[in-house]
C-alpha cells in the first residue's frame, strides 16, 4: 500500500511540474491529482501531512486558473522529502 502512494504522490509531483512550466495544461490531469490528494488528506485527517496535502491540492487547483507562485518549489521539496524518505523505509 505504501509503494502504491508513494508512486501517486511521485504522479502528482510530475503533473505539478509540467503544469507550473506550461509544458502540458490537463484539466483531467490537475483534477484527478488534487481529487488523489484531497481523498488522502481527507483519509489520514488528524496528521500533520494531511493538511499539508490537502494545501497542495488547493494550489493545484489554482493552478488551472493560471496562478504560478514560488510555492511550488515548497511542494515540490515538500514531496521529493516525502519519496526520499518512503525509499529509505
Amino acid at each position: 500500500m505504501l509503494w502504491l502512494l508513494t508512486l501517486l504522490d511521485l504522479f502528482v509531483l510530475i503533473i505539478a511540474t509540467i503544469t507550473h512550466f506550461n509544458i502540458l495544461v490537463s484539466l483531467t490531469l490537475i483534477i484527478l491529482s488534487s481529487g488523489y490528494l484531497i481523498i488522502k488528506g481527507v483519509a489520514f485527517f488528524g496528521e500533520g501531512m494531511s493538511f499539508i496535502d490537502l494545501g497542495v491540492a488547493v494550489y493545484l487547483l489554482l493552478m488551472l486558473i493560471g496562478v504560478r507562485t514560488f510555492v511550488y518549489y515548497i511542494i515540490m521539496a515538500w514531496f521529493l522529502y516525502k519519496l526520499i524518505f518512503s525509499f529509505i523505509r
